[in-house]
Order: C-alpha cells, then sequence, then structure tokens
C-alpha cells in the first residue's frame, strides 16, 4: 500500500504541473464554476424538496396515528363506562382489569405495534411482549402527558423516533381497581417507510433530469460562447507566431460574431502595416548596405612601409560607422594620423564622418601645428552647421598626431579617450591626454586647443583608439576598460604591429563572450621603425 501510494504521489504532481496553464483557459475555469453553480443548485432543490416532503409524510403518518389512537380511546372509554354500570362482571381484580383494558387496544394493533402500561412511579403494568422496557425517556413523556392532561385537558401527548420509524403515544387513564395509568402504544409507521422510498426515488429521478438539463445546458453554452473565444484565441495566437494569414471563422450575427469581423479587420490591419514596414525595412537595408559601401571608401588603405608599421582595427556597432580615422603622407618620414569619434552611431554619425573626412584632406597639408588643425575643424564644422537645429546637439572628440621618424610625436587630443605612447622597452606609457573638450560645442573651446610634443624612438608604438574598444562588456556586465587594453598590449608588445593588434582584438572577443559592444570600435597602432 506504501508503495502504491508513493508511486501515485509524484504523478499526481506531474500532472498538475504539466496541465497547469490548462486551468488558466477559460474554458476550464467556466467549467468549473458552471460544475461548482450546477452542484449548488442541484444540492438546493434537493434539500428543499427533501424537507417540504419529509414535513408532509410526517404529518400525515401522525394524523393517520391519531386516528387509530382516538378509536383507541373510544374502545378504552366504552369499557370504562361498561364497569362503571356494573357491567363485565369478570372484571372483579385489577390483573383482569390490566388484562381486559390490554385485550381490547390489542385488538386493534397491527403486528409489530406494542403496548405498556405503567404509573407515575414507573412500574409496568403490563406489557405486550416480553422484550420491551420502559426507559427514562418514557417516563419524563408518561408524566408530561399527565400534566397536559391536568392543565390543558389534552389526553394524548405524542413523541416521534425519526430514525426508527416509530410513533410513541402517552395515554394518561384512571380506571376502577387500577388507579392512575399511563398507557403507552408504540405504532411503527411502515407507511412513512414505504413514502420515504418513493420520496428518495423521486429525488433520484429529479437529479438525474436535473443533471441532463446542465450538461446540455453546458453543451450549448460551450458552443456559443466558449468555441468563439477559444477559436479568437487560437487565431490570435498564430498571428503572434508569424501566420499573418490566420483568420477567424466566425459566422454569427451577434456581438460576438461582430467581434470576430473587428478582429479579422485588425488582423487585414496589422498584415498590411506589417508588410509596408518589411518593404520599408527592405528599402532601409538596401540603403544601408549602399552607405557602408560608400562609407568603406572614405576609409583610407593602411599600408606600412619603410619608416612604419601601421596596423588598423574597425568594426562598427550597425552596418554605417561614427567612427573615422585617417592617415596622411606629409613628406618622406613624416606621417599625420587622425581619430574621431562622432556622437551616437548610424546614418547620421556616418555622415558626419563623410564631411569630416572631406575637412581633413582639404586642412591637414596646411597646418604644421596639430592644434591649429584641430582649430581648423571646430570652426568650420560651427559655421556650417550653425543654422541647423538639429545638427547643433552633435558633437564629436578626436585626436590628430603628426609623427617625424625618430625624433617627435607632436598631438593635440580633443576631449579624446587618452591615447597611449608605448616606449620601445613596452614597460614605459605615455598617455596622450586632452588639452580641451569635444569639438563641435563652441568656438571658445579653441582657446584650449593646445599641441604637446614627445620625443620618439625606433620601436615605439602608438595606440589611437576609440571608447567602443574599452567599453565592451562581458555577460557579467563588467567593462574591457583601459586596464585590460594596457595589459593586452604589454603580454604582446614584442610582435609587429599586426601581430599585437590580432592579439589586442582576439583578448576583447575572449572577454566579451556571449556579451555585447556598446559603441563602435576602432584601434590604430603606429610602430616606429
Amino acid at each position: 500500500m506504501a508503495t502504491l501510494t508513493s508511486n501515485i504521489f509524484p504523478r499526481l504532481l506531474r500532472w498538475v504541473r504539466e496541465n497547469r496553464l490548462r486551468v488558466k483557459s477559460i474554458s476550464v475555469k467556466m467549467s468549473l464554476l458552471y460544475l461548482f453553480l450546477a452542484i449548488v443548485n442541484m444540492s438546493f432543490f434537493t434539500i428543499m424538496i427533501y424537507e417540504n416532503q419529509i414535513d408532509l409524510i410526517t404529518e400525515n403518518s401522525k394524523y393517520h396515528v391519531r386516528d387509530r389512537t382516538e378509536d383507541f380511546m373510544s374502545a378504552i372509554n366504552k369499557l370504562s363506562l361498561e364497569m362503571d354500570a356494573g357491567g363485565i362482571f369478570h372484571l372483579r381484580t385489577r390483573q383482569d382489569v390490566l388484562r381486559g383494558l390490554a385485550g381490547v387496544i390489542e385488538k386493534k394493533l397491527s403486528g409489530d405495534d406494542s403496548l405498556l402500561i405503567f404509573n407515575e412511579a414507573g412500574n409496568i403494568l403490563y406489557k405486550s411482549k416480553q422484550e420491551l422496557l420502559l426507559s427514562q425517556y418514557d417516563i419524563r413523556n408518561g408524566i408530561t402527558a399527565v400534566t397536559n392532561l391536568d392543565y390543558s385537558g389534552r389526553r394524548l401527548y405524542s413523541a416521534v423516533d425519526e430514525k426508527k420509524f416509530v410513533i410513541s403515544f402517552y395515554i394518561p387513564y384512571r380506571m376502577r381497581l387500577i388507579g392512575d395509568t399511563i398507557l403507552l402504544l408504540k405504532m411503527e409507521m411502515r407507511d412513512f417507510q414505504k413514502r420515504l422510498g418513493e420520496l428518495y426515488r423521486l429525488i433520484l429521478v429529479i437529479l438525474g433530469f436535473l443533471a441532463a438539463f446542465h450538461v446540455v445546458f453546458a453543451i450549448v453554452f460551450q458552443r456559443v460562447f466558449i468555441r468563439p473565444i477559444q477559436a479568437l484565441h487560437e487565431k490570435s495566437l498564430e498571428i503572434s507566431r508569424g501566420n499573418l494569414d490566420a483568420r477567424a471563422e466566425i459566422k454569427k450575427k451577434d456581438e460576438i460574431g461582430e467581434l470576430g469581423i473587428a478582429f479579422n479587420n485588425m488582423a487585414d490591419s496589422i498584415q498590411q502595416k506589417i508588410i509596408t514596414l518589411q518593404r520599408q525595412k527592405d528599402e532601409m537595408e538596401y540603403e544601408m548596405d549602399i552607405a557602408s559601401g560608400v562609407q568603406e571608401l572614405i576609409y583610407p588603405e593602411v599600408k606600412s612601409d619603410r619608416h612604419y608599421d601601421l596596423a588598423i582595427f574597425h568594426r562598427s556597432l550597425a552596418k554605417v560607422s561614427g567612427d573615422f580615422y585617417d592617415i596622411m603622407r606629409l613628406g618622406k618620414s613624416r606621417i599625420g594620423a587622425i581619430l574621431l569619434d562622432v556622437t551616437g552611431h548610424g546614418v547620421p554619425a556616418a555622415l558626419i564622418t563623410m564631411m569630416l573626412k572631406e575637412m581633413f584632406n582639404r586642412a591637414a597639408p596646411l597646418y604644421d601645428n596639430p592644434a591649429e588643425l584641430i582649430r581648423h575643424i571646430n570652426t568650420e564644422f560651427l559655421r556650417l552647421f550653425s543654422k541647423s537645429q538639429s545638427i547643433m546637439s552633435v558633437y564629436f572628440t578626436g585626436i590628430y598626431v603628426i609623427i617625424e621618424e625618430k625624433s617627435t610625436l607632436s598631438y593635440c587630443n580633443a576631449g579624446h579617450e587618452k591615447s597611449l605612447l608605448v616606449k620601445s622597452n613596452g614597460e614605459s606609457i605615455i598617455p596622450l591626454t586632452a588639452t580641451g573638450g569635444p569639438l563641435g560645442v563652441n568656438e571658445e573651446m579653441n582657446e584650449k586647443y593646445a599641441s604637446t610634443s614627445i620625443d620618439i624612438a625606433k620601436g615605439d608604438k602608438i595606440f589611437l583608439y576609440t571608447d567602443g574598444i574599452v567599453e565592451c562588456r562581458n555577460p557579467d556586465g563588467g567593462e574591457y576598460g583601459v586596464e585590460g587594453l594596457i595589459h593586452s598590449i604589454k603580454s604582446n608588445f614584442a610582435s609587429p604591429a599586426d601581430d599585437v593588434l590580432a592579439a589586442i582584438t582576439g583578448d576583447i572577443q575572449a572577454f566579451i563572450g556571449t556579451g555585447s559592444m556598446r559603441d563602435d570600435a576602432t584601434i590604430l597602432v603606429i610602430e616606429v621603425k
């Protein structure tokens, strides 16, 4: 038994878990609610019929027995009158009177009825069956009958035992020779039992009819109300899964039918809008592909030469980027490199980078001082877009460096990340710090831009990067950071620029894992040969 219970209980729990979603459905909820109401309705109706019929049967039985009792009383009165008139000469002793009285009553009793004669002291004077006993309950009822006779004139007191279907009548009486006595008549209500059985059968028939009625009503309710709602629910799920052709087939002329028509109209509208959006998306993707291709043309092809070893990594968050880099040959051993990061990303930022490339290409050969070039770009940008409110909110950071082979590095940092100069020993790292804020904010910022010069030698490496490199995050939300970049640089510094860059990007990818980039990412490595 314990083994059977241990097997059934886990199966029951598993079934509950598997069917928990089904219990939440409107069909199950309505079925449970309807079942509850049906049980309440049938129970109330059954109890009402049972109580009414029991009361009716009981009263009818009491009246029937009372008629019989009155018949007994008439016979007893007749016997008493004859005795008082001197008749019935054989009733001369107390025992003769008791036997005579019992004989009169027993003639009118059925085979299952009983007679007991006792006095107020509880002494049994006569009993029709040897097994009859006189209980304290009978004695109390007998005294109550005597009291009723003395004060109200009622000669009859009755009590019903509903469990045994027996009615007991207590009749106080006074006769010559035996004095004050109480006649106890116990009569079985066979008719009551018969009618009670008929009542039970009637209730079962009524319950069957009510159950059938509720089942039919539930089926009709299911078809008229629940099924259309379930159909709408199923079609809505199909649409949510991507089947835009799903439509509700509800052919009714009531509010549910109108709801089905409204649902289908809504589905048509959604389908049309999605088709339109998909078409626009395809067109936008096509245009973005073209824009990406055009933007690729503005980035220079980075090639190493006998003076400098160059490597570039660039990855845009979208198809187009807000990062811009360029390298310009300013002489046999002199180059200028610029890295700009426009706020945001996507098409607006990409369009700004194209404009900045044009500015840089025209102005770079004209300025030997990096700060002067930065001031020129800032001024030109503000002049061109001062009339556009939407572009007034656009700004960008940048760094411009001019490198003289094995001589000096001059740079101007306009609010950009701390680009790094790593000396040939791989340990000495010099940050190329900013001397002013972002470009495109205001012309007053020009006063803060200044150039800085640093001696460089063979083997030194310059790392210019945008914030997308150091702001990469792993799945736990941790940031790669400048510390991670410096660690990777030191670990691979002895390698050529391409290999160092490959190691850095490999470390970043390993750090990110299933995480994500947050912005366009660019890193430019320049090694002095």
